[in-house]
């Protein structure tokens, strides 16, 4: 037997017994009782619960990822982090406060952070009425704020301070903006394109709206990235250049042993252009000294 109960507003919601006989599935499936299970358990997605014309608002409503909604409907919860997360990347951001709500998004594309940052006063009522805005060229970033690329940060977080964290001076709002690599190595390459579109959008960090963003970059890997050697000094030079912005930080991150799937050819040599056969073999955990 397998057993899934579940808590949704204060209520015990009902336990589905589900068989392991693969025989009785299809009536239990055709019963009354599990169709009403499906459509009860369907969650509407939340709300935009943040401030307008805050930049967590303006950020969610270029949020248009699917998984987003599947995240929502497959395990019925809200798409928010957990608590012990949010003290562990806190601790190492060196941010001290305890936020009402945090937006979260996963692979935001640069394209919509660089839009939110640009408007302040987003609302969807009006863009009928949007005025097209100058797509400039950073000479010194060598690239345009907008790309089209669907360039994207892993995984994003903002929030802003209580006001009663620091009354005597503005409410700071923190972008968390992370970077995960849990197998393989860190893309040298990837990442500077993505911190030359960060660099080309630095004007809009910059505008007087904005002043009160905290940008911070985290990278998540299994080994700190920051552990110099002579096979990784390239990578590091690339990261520094995000200091422009805000601080940068490691935070580790647990994989579980994997195995993948590997082309080759028939001595068991990995092949991608002209191979013959295949195998399995364990995966190599990320290695900060082997930054492609």
């Amino acid at each position: 037997m397998w057993m899934a109960d579940r808590a949704r507003d204060g209520r015990r919601a009902q336990t589905l017994r589900v068989p392991t006989h693969r025989a009785m599935l299809p009536a239990l499936v055709s019963s009354p009782d599990f169709r009403l299970s499906r459509t009860a358990s369907l969650m509407p997605l939340p709300p935009i619960a943040f401030h307008k014309g805050s930049l967590e608002y303006r950020l969610a409503q270029f949020d248009a990822k699917e998984r987003f909604a599947l995240i929502n409907a497959v395990l019925g919860v809200e798409f928010v982090p957990h608590k012990d997360f949010v003290a562990r990347i806190f601790k190492v951001c060196g941010i001290e406060t305890q936020p009402e709500r945090i937006f979260c998004a996963m692979d935001f594309h640069l394209d919509w952070l660089y839009a939110a940052l640009m408007k302040p006063d987003l609302d969807p009522a009006w863009l009928k009425e949007d005025v097209p805005l100058p797509r400039i060229f950073d000479e010194e970033a060598g690239e345009y704020p907008v790309t089209g690329k669907q360039q994207d940060a892993d995984f994003v977080m903002c929030f802003t301070e209580s006001m009663t964290d620091k009354p005597a001076s503005p409410p700071v709002t923190h972008l968390l903006l992370i970077e995960a690599k849990g197998v393989g190595s860190w893309n040298t390459k990837q990442m500077r394109s993505k911190l030359m579109q960060y660099r080309a959008m630095k004007h809009a960090f910059d505008a007087p709206h904005n002043l009160h963003v905290r940008p911070h970059l985290v990278l998540m890997s299994p080994k700190d990235p920051f552990e110099k050697s002579a096979k990784n000094a390239e990578f590091l030079d690339v990261l520094n250049t995000f200091k422009q912005f805000g601080d940068i930080r490691w935070l580790d991150l647990q994989m579980r042993e994997t195995l993948c799937v590997v082309r080759c050819n028939d001595k068991g040599k990995p092949d991608g252009k002209h191979p013959t056969q295949w195998l399995v073999k364990p995966r190599r955990a990320v290695d900060p000294d082997h930054a492609a």
